[in-house]
C-alpha cells in the first residue's frame, strides 16, 4: 500500500485506539522513507567521488585542485573526509591525534580517520544524546567522548584535562557559533592541520564574527543565518596563528601551519570560497531587521568592537 491509499484508509472511520495504530505506520513509513533518502544521498556522493578518482587519476592537476579531486564524504558532513586523507598522504602524519569539536553523532571530520585509519583522538559535543551515539559508534576505537559547551573560558582547560596538550595532527571545530572564538582562545595543543566550519552566507570578501556570547545556541539565534565567522575572518586569524588555507569544501575551511612542509599553495578566500548554492541570499537585509550585531576583524587578524551588521559589508 503506499501512503497515499494509508492515509485515504486513516481519514476513514478510524477512532480510538486503530486510528493510532495506523498513524504509528505512518510514522514508520516516513521514517523509513527519510532512511532511503539518506541513504541514497550517500550512494550519489560516493559514486562521484569513485568517478571523479577514476577521470581524473591521470591528470597533472595543479595542487589547490588536486586536494578537491580527492574528496569523498563517509562520516563527514559533506565531503572533507577525502580532503583530509590527501592532505595527510602528502605532508605526512606524526602522531594519528585529532581533537574534534563538535562531533554531531557521525564523529564530524575525525570520523572517517579514527574508524578507518585507526587514530586516536578526543571527540566533544554540547549535545549529551550526540555523546552517548558517538560513544557507541567508535567504542572500539581508541576515541575519548566528552560532553562540554565549549568556551572561550573553558577550551584549554578541557582539552588539557583530557591529555591533548602540544601536537597533534587534526583540530576540527563546528560549533555552528563561537568557532572564531574558540580558535582564537586555544593556546594549550599545536595542531598541523585546522579545519574549520565558516559561515558562506558571508561571502567571500566580508571579515567578520558574530560577537562573542558563551550561552549562544544556534537554535535560539533570530535567524540561523547568524553563525559563525566568515572565511576571510578566518583566513586572517589562521594567518595571526601561524596557519595559511589550502583548500576548503563547501562551508569548511582547511589550514596548514606554516612550519608544515607541504607543495600546496596559500590560497586567498576569494580562490577557496565554497558556495553551497548557486546564488548568496541577502543576510545582511535580516540581519538589520533583527538589529543584529558583528565584529569586524582586521588585516592582522584581530577582532574589533561589534557594530551593526550592515556596517562590515
Amino acid at each position: 500500500m503506499n501512503l497515499t491509499k494509508l492515509w485515504e484508509r486513516i481519514l476513514g472511520r478510524s477512532t480510538g485506539a486503530d486510528l493510532a495504530d495506523r498513524l504509528d505506520k505512518v510514522l514508520e513509513r516516513l521514517e523509513r522513507l527519510e532512511r532511503s533518502m539518506v541513504e541514497l544521498q550517500k550512494t550519489h556522493r560516493t559514486v562521484s567521488a569513485v568517478a571523479r578518482r577514476m577521470f581524473l587519476e591521470d591528470v597533472d592537476l595543479p595542487p589547490r585542485k588536486l586536494l578537491r579531486s580527492r574528496r569523498f564524504g563517509v562520516t563527514s558532513q559533506n565531503e572533507e573526509d577525502g580532503l583530509l586523507v590527501e592532505l595527510f598522504k602528502q605532508v605526512g602524519i606524526t602522531n594519528s591525534r585529532f581533537v574534534e569539536i563538535g562531533c554531531g553523532v557521525n564523529g564530524g571530520n575525525s570520523g572517517f580517520l579514527a574508524q578507518e585509519c585507526g587514530w586516536s583522538g578526543l571527540m566533544i559535543d554540547a549535545q549529551p544524546a550526540a555523546v552517548e551515539k558517538v560513544a557507541v559508534r567508535f567504542a572500539s576505537e581508541d576515541v575519548l567522548t566528552e560532553s562540554h559547551r565549549m568556551s572561550r573560558e573553558n577550551i584549554n582547560t578541557v582539552l588539557a584535562e583530557a591529555g591533548f596538550r602540544g601536537e597533534i595532527d587534526l583540530l576540527s571545530l563546528d560549533v555552528d557559533g563561537n568557532d572564531f572564538w574558540l580558535w582564537d582562545a586555544l593556546t594549550i595543543c599545536r595542531p598541523r592541520v585546522v579545519i574549520i566550519e565558516y559561515n558562506y552566507l558571508l561571502g567571500p570578501t566580508v571579515s567578520a564574527t558574530i560577537p562573542y556570547d558563551p550561552n549562544f545556541f544556534i537554535k535560539t539565534a533570530p535567524t540561523r543565518a547568524y553563525r559563525g565567522a566568515s572565511l576571510e575572518a578566518m583566513v586572517r586569524l589562521g594567518r595571526r596563528k601561524g596557519y595559511r588555507l589550502v583548500t576548503s569544501e563547501r562551508v569548511n575551511a582547511v589550514f596548514l601551519r606554516e612550519d608544515v612542509a607541504s607543495n600546496f599553495p596559500t590560497l586567498t578566500s576569494a580562490l577557496a570560497y565554497q558556495a553551497p548554492g548557486n546564488r548568496i541570499k541577502n543576510v545582511f537585509g535580516k540581519f538589520t531587521r533583527f538589529d543584529l550585531m558583528l565584529v569586524p576583524v582586521d588585516e592582522q587578524g584581530q577582532p574589533g568592537s561589534a557594530v551593526p551588521a550592515e556596517a562590515v559589508r
